[in-house]
């Protein structure tokens, strides 16, 4: 009888042995899905390269976003039906959105053991939390500026290296341009509208709004921490709609067509590289990104045609007097991930110092960890160098749940003054209509 028993006993466990072995033959390989944009292109191939070397049985599937995709609504809209890849770049303002949407998972426990995380700045592990935990690592940051095309400047008799003091400064040099140079399209072009997206927010709204006022009490923001609210009425937002009145409809600085051309961002940059903007509201980025890589003039060259000067502020009483803010891209893993852990082995092998440094070098972007400014190629480039002294000086955009829609609001209303010719007052009351709309009375202030 026990003979019987063993004989039933070494079957079952043969048949056990067998599913288990169907079942893992069933799972197939690891497999690893990344999206990446085509900017960071030259940072994430080789990456990509050496995991595959690294790690030959997982299966890697690849999405690049080519220029021209708005990568934060195919991300969104991919996270929203479910086919998310299992690692997304993910534009940190949109970090506490989708953290408290449950798209994105957290990293503390990698964090907690990964000793690089002590090398990225203070403000880099700030921009990339929500509610106490940490939902991704940035790859670069950023700040904004006044770029201005020295050849015009030379034509124009403005003094270089430029250095405005306040907004009265910046217009006075742009209707210089526009008299002295009157082939230059746009004196003075600053992001406006929709198509922008957050490029109208950021490198246009939030760059006067922030010198608009003091920042004691908010006053320059677009929430109102302490009370919990939305600013809908604010002075720093009259000023800052009526700076792109005077832009746009007093002096007539910038023609309104380019901000509605498919490619804005395309169109910005080809204006700036062929001479017909004289000073542009932009991002540190541009560096080298005005020229398509192939022709990307040598550093000596682009040095004679393009200078940049800090934003000033408008220079009423208690205004900041330079303005910038950053922002920058980060990579998450996807709350719905096959393999998480996996996913964090491509972090540990993208996010190495001399990986960073070189690249950050190479496309011109800010450091987001210390060390990284040890890396030869980083530490040379002097560009980069004088830029980062702008950090001392930058600010982060109010993030929290709801920031896209406002932020949608304010784009709205930049091009209700430049192209719909509504004053900044009414401009701002349909501002704040909107924000009550969406949000409530008791969410708004004041």
């Amino acid at each position: 009888m026990k003979s019987w028993w063993k004989v039933v006993g070494l079957v079952i466990l043969l048949v056990v042995g067998c599913l288990a072995l169907t079942a893992t033959s069933a799972a197939g390989p690891q497999k690893l899905s990344i999206t990446y944009g085509e900017p960071w292109k030259e940072l994430f191939e080789p990456a990509i390269e050496d995991f595959k070397a690294k790690y030959p049985d997982v299966e890697l599937e690849v999405t690049m976003v080519p220029y021209g995709v708005d990568m934060v609504e195919k991300v969104s809209l991919d996270l929203a039906a479910g086919v998310a890849t299992d690692i997304i770049m993910v534009d940190s303002f949109m970090i506490p959105e989708w953290a408290e949407a449950g798209y994105l998972y957290p990293l503390d426990d990698y964090l907690a053991k990964w000793p690089d995380w002590e090398q990225y700045y203070p403000g880099m592990q700030e921009i990339v939390a929500f509610n106490g935990k940490h939902y991704a690592v940035m790859i670069d940051t950023d700040v904004r500026m006044l770029w201005y095309w020295k050849p015009i400047f030379e034509k124009a008799g403005i003094p270089m290296p430029w250095e405005p003091k306040d907004w009265d400064d910046v217009i006075d040099a742009a209707l210089l341009i526009k008299e002295k140079v009157p082939e230059v399209d746009a004196p003075l072009f600053i992001p406006m509208g929709t198509k922008w997206a957050e490029g109208t927010t950021m490198q246009g709204f939030y760059m006067v709004l922030l010198g608009a006022d003091t920042p004691e009490g908010d006053h320059n923001r677009l929430r109102d921490w302490e009370a919990g609210k939305w600013i809908g009425y604010s002075l720093a937002i009259y000023r800052a709609l009526d700076f792109y009145r005077k832009v746009f409809v007093e002096h007539k600085l910038c023609p309104v067509e380019p901000h509605y051309v498919p490619d804005v961002w395309g169109e910005w940059r080809r204006m700036m590289r062929e001479g017909e903007i004289g000073i542009g509201l932009g991002g540190s980025w541009e560096w080298t990104e005005f020229w398509p890589k192939e022709i990307l003039p040598p550093v000596e060259e682009r040095e004679k045609l393009l200078g940049w000067a800090p934003m000033p502020g408008s220079g009423k009483p208690g205004a900041p007097e330079i303005v910038t803010i950053s922002g920058g891209w980060s990579l998450g893993i996807n709350a719905a991930a096959r393999d998480p852990d996996l996913a964090w082995k491509f972090f540990e092998l993208l996010f190495t110092k001399d990986r960073m440094g070189e690249w950050l070098a190479f496309a011109g972007k800010i450091a987001t960890r210390k060390d990284v400014t040890e890396v030869p190629a980083y530490a040379q480039n002097e560009y980069l160098v004088e830029v980062l002294k702008l950090m001392d000086y930058t600010t982060y955009r109010d993030t929290y749940p709801g920031y896209s829609t406002v932020s949608f609001y304010v784009q709205e209303a930049t091009a209700d003054v430049a192209v719909e010719g509504l004053t900044p007052a009414e401009a701002m009351e349909r501002f704040k209509e909107k924000l009550v709309e969406e949000f409530g009375a008791e969410k708004v202030a004041p």
